[in-house]
């Protein structure tokens, strides 16, 4: 039994997903991406039919912003696996702070993934940080099951180490969503480019903690960082051509069974 289930949330939706092949990378293994994509589209989805999704807040001078989302895989989905994705709103934290969680599990039920996310309200005329509305408050009971793998602090990076790997990239306007920044789906894919080419293209990550800074637009130079912490842990860092952190990641690599 999985924990929404022993405890089922206020408000929880399930969607169906059956992934692609445009989903996969080699190995025919899902990709980090293409998971963070079904978890945005889920979550606004499900944000929009509790009456607090983007284009609600937009008529309000307001939109939604993530800010962090940490991922826990257990097993890695493949090319042409039935999936059930379900999320739900945890609570909030302060007067900025939404919490929203997730969970995939295949079709004999077993988990694959769980999810933890924090979403912050901006105002669009200032671009500044906007309390949460009142209706965004009531979507949660206290006693929510909730997996706070966003809980912990990022490291830094090792002293007077240079990153072991550098990738410069330029931000696409094919990359710009609705907030007309770079989507939060395409700063994780740049992310991972410094990536050693086995763990890459081989392997899929056991946990994956991304934590959003600032917005990227379209025809800004980023350069993604990486720091080996250990044999299987990494630092990732998005970083603007002044030094300002733009985001940043940690990964762990242990096995995943596919």
């Amino acid at each position: 039994m999985t924990p929404w289930q022993a405890t089922p949330p206020l408000n929880l939706q399930q969607t169906d997903v059956c992934i692609t092949a445009g989903d996969c990378q080699v190995g025919f293994r899902v990709t980090i991406p293409a998971i963070l994509n079904w978890l945005q589209e889920a979550a606004g989805n499900h944000a929009d039919a509790l009456g607090v999704g983007i284009q609600t807040l937009q008529a309000q001078g307001l939109t939604w912003m993530l800010g962090r989302v940490s991922l826990r895989l257990h097993r890695a989905p493949v090319w042409g696996d039935r999936l059930t994705l379900v999320t739900w709103p945890s609570g909030i934290r302060g007067r900025l702070v939404a919490e929203r969680q997730f969970g995939i599990v295949n079709a004999a039920g077993e988990l694959l993934m769980e999810a933890s996310s924090e979403w912050l309200c901006v105002n669009l005329a200032t671009g500044k940080l906007a309390p949460l509305p009142e209706a965004v408050k009531a979507l949660a009971a206290p006693e929510t099951v909730a997996f706070h793998l966003c809980a912990g602090k990022f490291p830094t990076p090792p002293a007077s180490t240079p990153p072991s790997n550098t990738v410069t990239i330029t931000a696409r306007k094919a990359e710009i969503d609705a907030n007309l920044h770079v989507n939060n789906v395409h700063l994780a894919a740049w992310l991972r480019e410094p990536l050693p080419d086995e763990r890459f293209f081989q392997e899929m990550p056991a946990t994956f903690d991304i934590e959003y800074k600032r917005p990227a637009h379209a025809g800004d130079i980023v350069t993604a960082a990486l720091w080996p912490l250990t044999e299987n842990t990494y630092l990732h860092h998005l970083l603007t051509p002044d030094g300002a952190l733009l985001a940043r990641a940690q990964s762990t690599y242990t096995p995943v069974n596919p």
